[in-house]
């Protein structure tokens, strides 16, 4: 079963922008992290870079396996948003790809099966 054009466009959006924020905020940006510890920086790339991958991998995977699709997606947007969740747009995106990639492993509703015609 094809991935949702929605779904995808969504965790392809959230996957890029989760890598150059983790990139660009944890590696080529220094005066951020002049008060941070090392392993503060650490984090962010590993959470940011992190849930992009997942979140590619949840997608790649999503046609030949549903729920594991559904579970790498989740955690790779869970993982991306967590760095920068004071955002708020990060947190909603997260939300919304997890629960479109949710529905989508479920299948199509009771009311929609019915609907279909036996042969």
């Amino acid at each position: 079963m094809p991935v949702p054009k929605l779904l995808r466009n969504l965790g392809y959006l959230a996957a890029a922008a989760y890598f150059v924020i983790g990139i660009v905020g944890g590696l080529l940006w220094p005066s951020h992290w002049d008060s941070a510890s090392g392993s503060d920086r650490a984090w962010w790339v590993i959470l940011m870079v992190g849930g992009a991958i997942l979140l590619v991998a949840g997608l790649r995977v999503f046609p030949r396996s549903n729920w594991g699709g559904a579970t790498l997606v989740s955690v790779g947007a869970f993982f991306g948003a967590l760095p920068i969740f004071w955002s708020f747009v990060a947190l909603v995106l997260a939300v919304v790809i997890v629960l479109l990639a949710v529905r989508h492993a479920r299948g199509p509703s009771r009311a929609a099966r019915r609907a279909e015609p036996v042969d």
